[in-house]
């Protein structure tokens, strides 16, 4: 599923959401109630392929250019696979936020709390535009880019 809108200057600018098909993997295991498997290798290299092109897509469905964002805030997953994600995006450190020293990956509720932390910093400011991205259980991810307000 993917749906996505382009809004005006204020609030929302758009979005994007996708899954996978969760009960076959591309290593050929299955997920049953009997077990559970995570091929960590997989789901990072899953990650370097997929979040790149959605983060690309949603820029030119919103008609707007990377440099147009002031600061991306993506799930805190890990340093390692953020650091990766933002060099293969070529996305600045200074408008990538790492926010995860303190509290770690706390799965969903991660953007919020990396937003709490960059304006509590002062990194996050009225009227910039900030690309949120989430990625992680089966194999689901999405994007949105709004106005801070």
């Amino acid at each position: 599923m993917e749906e996505s809108v382009r809004g005006g200057d204020q609030g929302l600018r758009g979005w994007g959401l996708r899954s996978q098909e969760p009960n076959r993997r591309p290593s050929g295991r299955g997920r049953s109630r009997d077990n559970l498997f995570m091929n960590g290798a997989e789901i990072f290299n899953f990650t370097l392929r997929t979040i790149p092109a959605c983060a690309t897509a949603l820029l030119d469905k919103a008609a707007i250019d990377m440099s147009a964002i002031d600061l991306f805030v993506f799930h805190q997953a890990n340093k390692y696979m953020l650091d990766h994600l933002r060099k293969k995006m070529n996305i600045p450190e200074q408008k990538f936020l790492l926010a995860l020293g303190h509290c770690g990956n706390t799965v969903s509720s991660s953007i919020p709390i990396a937003l709490k932390t960059a304006q509590q910093d002062g990194r996050l400011k009225s009227g910039n535009v900030v690309m949120l991205v989430g990625f992680g259980v089966g194999y689901s991810w999405a994007a949105s880019l709004l106005r801070w307000i």
